[in-house]
């Protein structure tokens, strides 16, 4: 009876968190890293979610991977979305279109120009390969073609996926760049994708609750060379760059009126986020976050949920007359490992055994580790 207790009371916990994330717009971070393989940072890409409508955002190395570790499944995907088409953004695009084909679901892809001409050389080169796997449930490629909407997107516009309105305006980078922002009621997130200053962006992140930006500029833990180094301003110079500086990043947040920022695609592991706050802090007087893979946006967004939880599953080891305080201080461990003062762990800053086990620990996928989660081990 207490078993089926304690396991009714996980199930009404973790509906709670599931009914509380799906009535948001949310945004999940798959990737946080760049084009240098890196075991701790996928490759770029960010999913959006509301109710029952999800859409990827870029599709780089690791992508696949991520989204498995939080049970997403390929056929529930409404839309594969481009900021560009540089290799670490679309690396994992011509299995997740396969998959999807496959899937039989209804899905939007949209993105800059040569966003069509990819989908139309990937069927070209695995047609074969697509009617074989189609054949085995008596399908053909022409049956499922009708199943994916593809277009290439120029200049300014919206148009919806679900309950999702999508805006889209082009930013600067090396090849045609495009930045989207999506609204669900009073609530926003924008991606920039990779990006040099560009006045389109602050108009399309107007007030915006989360704009995750490209992070260039950002400087990396212990590098003295990078600590000596000050981002400058450049009159925003664009024609032989490829990436924002912190002055570029932190002025276009400080024009949008961004509530927060969102810094993403690191080309390394740990960044030293007091000096780079300090920089962005010149022009940036908003919160800012440092993304790291399966961080989910709004970050209090499970608060509620997780102390509702662990409030009935106190209440339930009160009744087992289960006092088990044999679970390693948690305390102790944010005083050692909390290095931004967040009251929770992520991966990139925990260490030894409690790092190798971060994924298991990790028990709703939110790239964090939290009391009642190292506390869960002992129950």
């Amino acid at each position: 009876m207490k078993g089926h207790l304690a396991l009714l009371l996980f199930f009404i916990g973790t509906t709670l968190f599931a009914q509380e994330v799906n009535d948001h717009l949310t945004a999940r971070i798959i990737g946080s890293g760049s084009p240098k393989f890196n075991t701790q940072r996928s490759g770029p890409s960010v999913l959006i979610s509301y109710k029952n409508t999800q859409i990827l955002v870029d599709m780089g190395n690791g992508t696949q991977a991520n989204l498995n570790q939080i049970n997403t499944k390929i056929k529930d995907l409404d839309g594969l979305l481009f900021t560009h088409h540089h290799l670490d953004h679309n690396e994992e695009f011509a299995p997740l279109f396969i998959q999807s084909l496959l899937g039989g679901n209804q899905t939007i892809i949209a993105g800059p120009e040569q966003t069509t001409s990819i989908i139309d050389n990937i069927i070209d080169i695995y047609e074969e390969d697509i009617d074989y796997r189609l054949s085995k449930s008596e399908r053909s490629l022409s049956d499922v073609t009708s199943n994916f909407t593809a277009k290439n997107l120029t200049g300014n516009g919206t148009f919806t996926i679900g309950d999702i309105k999508i805006s889209y305006t082009p930013v600067n980078h090396t090849i045609a760049t495009t930045a989207y922002r999506f609204d669900v009621g009073n609530e926003s997130i924008v991606i920039s994708g990779d990006l040099t200053y560009s006045k389109s962006l602050p108009i399309l992140a107007k007030n915006v609750d989360y704009l995750i930006m490209d992070s260039g500029g950002a400087i990396a833990k212990d590098s003295k060379a990078s600590s000596k180094k000050k981002n400058k301003k450049n009159n925003h110079g664009t024609q032989h760059k490829a990436h924002v500086n912190l002055a570029e990043s932190s002025q276009m947040a400080k024009e949008a009126n961004a509530k927060h920022l969102v810094l993403t695609h690191f080309n390394f592991t740990t960044i030293d986020k007091t000096a780079t706050t300090a920089q962005i802090r010149e022009n940036y007087p908003g919160v800012v976050i440092y993304a790291e893979d399966l961080m989910l946006l709004p970050i209090t967004q499970n608060t509620t949920s997780n102390t509702i939880l662990n409030q009935e599953v106190t209440k339930t080891k009160q009744v087992e007359g289960n006092q088990d305080n044999t679970a390693p201080s948690f305390d102790k461990m944010l005083e050692k490992m909390d290095t931004n003062a967040d009251g929770k762990l992520s991966k990139s800053e925990v260490k030894g055994k409690l790092k190798d086990n971060f994924n298991n620990r990790d028990k709703n996928k939110d790239g964090y580790i939290t009391k009642d989660e190292l506390d869960r081990r002992n129950r």
